[in-house]
């Protein structure tokens, strides 16, 4: 594009990605790194550490992270190699038709996520307030105020997006660096790494806690990559996962391990730095957000076409006000359990689509003349939510980590189904 302002704000919600449009897959996996660097993220690895002890629960971050990791692979290629966000991806797979309904149940998922994180948001930054200066503004005026910021970088785009989270990144880590250092200065590495952790949280599941909070980031990872160069550039963004993720449970979990609190505000609390507190609160929040925000405004786009990304995220933005400020948001909880579970699957799905199937080409040309519905698309994220449904809510599950059984099913029963097709693959020129 000539005008770089239009660069900025067009974001190619129903069209591929053009080539003058690309970065280097570092910086992609720089935003990826910055949807890692969440204050759920900082609750887990302080959970981790506190059940597990700091040493488990540094090995079990990398290692989840790492298995992650394989699966942000090939999805990131699949993103990089058709250049479509995840929601025109899944169409190739479900079909015209049936991807809507996939879209419709991530989105509610997204804007779900965006209500309820900013409405935390709100809470936590009043008792914050509450704290430092005795008294605080009512909560209302605290969610309104961060679903308003969040809405300012998530509605223009990853352009956008990316330059947020290069101040934001670096700004959380130099935080939560002198966080982890003045936790140390009071307890010392020794007593750190002496803590063995009370048991609260067994391996298996310390495990499936990490893996169930990121795997969505892979499930998405299209929708980032496909500004990525290339393959290798692709591949390259997944540093994001593999090692930003792992480092933000650790920065977390070294604190949580001097103090044995498995909570990091209330550690910020114990060291005596409020304010420190507050601003890595919004930060943390503020950037997974801005993220929800924009995943969400492509999911609308294959709903309303030809309206600006802009104003699709400003529709979501309110819709989420107005279920945050009626309290809604609360009982979107239970909801969104349980269709994070429906949503892995997908991966499983689309990534044996596109390498087998059709034979790792999804063309935008081509999305006209796609079916409807994919009647063996269904029937393998069916079969896979139901495996990972069972694993979540029964305690049973085949690898021990129910949203690894998920996908693995719904993979193997979608090539099941289309086994001529995969006998026909032809090697890519």
């Amino acid at each position: 594009m000539t005008d770089g302002r239009a660069a900025l704000i067009k974001d190619y919600g129903t069209s591929p990605v053009p080539d003058e449009a690309t970065v280097h897959g570092l910086r992609v996996g720089l935003v990826v790194a910055g949807i890692g660097a969440t204050l759920p993220m900082f609750l887990l690895g302080s959970q981790l550490s506190v059940g597990q002890g700091l040493r488990r629960a540094v090995a079990i971050s990398f290692l989840a992270s790492s298995l992650v990791g394989l699966l942000a692979a090939l999805t990131s290629i699949v993103g990089s190699r058709s250049r479509l966000s995840t929601y025109q991806v899944v169409a190739f797979a479900f079909g015209l038709r049936g991807a809507q309904f996939v879209n419709l149940i991530l989105g509610t998922m997204l804007i779900g996520w965006f209500a309820t994180t900013a409405d935390m948001l709100g809470a936590a930054v009043q008792h914050a307030i509450a704290d430092l200066r005795g008294s605080a503004w009512p909560k209302w005026v605290y969610t309104l105020t961060a679903l308003t910021l969040m809405t300012l970088t998530g509605i223009f785009g990853f352009r956008v997006m990316e330059r947020f989270v290069r101040i934001t990144v670096p700004l959380l880590a130099a935080l939560m660096v002198y966080v982890v250092w003045l936790a140390l200065s009071r307890g010392g590495w020794t007593h750190a790494l002496a803590q063995a952790g009370n048991g609260s949280l067994s391996t298996v599941d310390a495990l499936s806690s990490v893996i169930g909070a990121i795997i969505l980031t892979a499930v998405l990872a299209p929708d980032l990559t496909r500004y990525a160069k290339n393959d290798r550039h692709a591949l390259l963004s997944v540093w994001g996962l593999t090692f930003g993720f792992p480092m933000s449970l650790t920065m977390a979990a070294i604190p949580a391990a001097v103090f044995s609190q498995p909570d990091v505000m209330t550690v910020m609390a114990l060291l005596q730095i409020p304010g420190i507190a507050i601003v890595v609160l919004v930060m943390s929040t503020w950037t997974s957000n801005t993220s929800n925000l924009y995943s969400s405004t492509l999911t609308l786009a294959t709903f309303f076409r030809g309206s600006s990304s802009r104003r699709l995220g400003l529709g979501a933005a309110l819709v989420a006000l107005l279920a945050a400020l009626l309290g809604l948001a609360d009982h979107f909880i239970p909801m969104l359990i349980v269709l994070g579970v429906l949503s892995a699957p997908l991966a499983g799905v689309y990534v044996v689509d596109f390498f087998g199937v059709h034979h790792r080409r999804y063309e935008a040309a081509r999305m006209s003349e796609l079916p409807a519905i994919r009647p063996t698309a269904f029937v393998a994220w069916a079969l896979g939510s139901a495996l990972g449904l069972v694993g979540t809510y029964s305690g049973y599950s085949v690898t021990g980590i129910p949203a690894a059984d998920s996908i693995l099913a719904a993979a193997l029963a979608y090539a099941a189904l289309n086994a001529g097709s995969l006998l026909t693959m032809r090697t890519d020129p």
